[in-house]
């Protein structure tokens, strides 16, 4: 029983060895997929459409005017030109932590040019546009 088991542990981290965790290089050609791109633009935009609608708390709190206006300054400029800023994201995006790991299905698969549409695909959008949600504050210089 006990070789069972420890060429089941074997077995295991061999496997384990094989995957590697996702790379840079991942994130690069995960970001230069046009559909991936696209799915960005989308999700940044409709980021700022939200923004637009913050409660604002005053002086202080938890969105005060002066980091609101920040914000709808930086998204008005986004959704006067999407296009603009698709590809800005799309790089930040692709660096995300669950962005990534959705596509390389957890480190298992590298991406390359002949599979990235359809591992691109894998990330969710609620990934995408969380990961959009949480480095927006890094653009417009804001806490």
């Amino acid at each position: 029983m006990r070789r069972i088991i420890f060429a089941g542990f074997a077995l295991a981290f061999a496997i384990c060895g094989a995957f590697g965790a996702a790379s840079l290089s991942d994130s690069a050609i995960l970001a230069s997929e046009p559909t991936f791109e696209n799915r960005v633009r989308e999700s940044l935009v409709s980021t700022c459409i939200s923004v637009s609608s913050e409660a604002i708390t005053g002086l202080t709190g938890t969105m005060p005017i002066a980091v609101h206006l920040k914000r709808a300054n930086y998204c008005v400029s986004v959704l006067a030109a999407p296009d603009s800023f698709k590809t800005l994201f799309s790089f930040s995006v692709a660096t995300d932590a669950s962005v990534l790991a959705d596509a390389t299905v957890n480190g298992t698969v590298v991406l390359t040019s002949g599979n990235v549409a359809a591992q691109a695909a894998l990330a969710t959008d609620a990934h995408i546009g969380s990961a959009i949600s949480g480095q927006l504050p890094a653009y417009i210089g804001v806490p």
